[in-house]
């Protein structure tokens, strides 16, 4: 069972770092998904409510990956999860069809039922990474920490970089023209 909880907290892990730095690359697209949930005198900054949020995932899947004996860690992750539950349901009733830009420009899912129903695994999927696991079978030590660190934030960084190649290929005007001499 302890496997299970360890895949459990890598992979929700993992996908936090993912998700946050796909949604840095597309901040403009994921401020557009979070004026539908704040009020119109919030949307001025709703880019800087979506940098946060962003943040937060990175910040959460990175002290889950690197740190995961620490308790308070899995409750955060639980409780980010089951936000995700809330936004997807409640987006689902005022605005299905919607984009959701949960992973900024690297998918075009919208708000719909397989929505709700993947945040729900997760959100599940956390509740089971947040079972305790016995110190013995995880040592980590500070250069191991360390590396796990480094590791996430090599996984936001490809997930920004493959984010912001999509977006540049959906709208080729923020694309740089070709140097001349190139094309001939």
């Amino acid at each position: 069972m302890a496997e299970l909880t360890l895949t459990a907290k890598v992979a929700i892990a993992v996908l936090l770092v993912a998700a946050g730095g796909a949604k840095l690359a597309d901040l403009e697209g994921f401020a557009g998904t979070v004026r539908l949930f704040w009020s119109a005198s919030f949307a001025v900054g709703a880019r800087a409510i979506a940098a946060m949020i962003a943040c937060t995932e990175i910040a959460v899947g990175t002290a889950s990956l690197s740190s995961p004996l620490a308790g308070w860690v899995n409750y955060a992750v639980l409780g980010l999860c089951c936000a995700f539950v809330v936004v997807s349901a409640v987006g689902y009733f005022a605005y299905p069809g919607r984009a959701c830009r949960c992973f900024g420009a690297l998918t075009d899912r919208s708000f719909d039922g397989a929505s709700v129903a993947r945040a729900g695994l997760l959100a599940i999927a956390a509740a089971a990474a947040a079972l305790p696991v016995g110190p013995s079978l995880l040592r980590l030590g500070t250069l191991g920490r360390l590396g796990l660190v480094a590791g996430a934030a090599l996984i936001a960084w490809c997930a920004f970089t493959a984010a912001a190649a999509m977006g540049a290929g959906r709208d080729a005007r923020s694309m740089p023209a070709a140097p001349l001499g190139w094309t001939q």
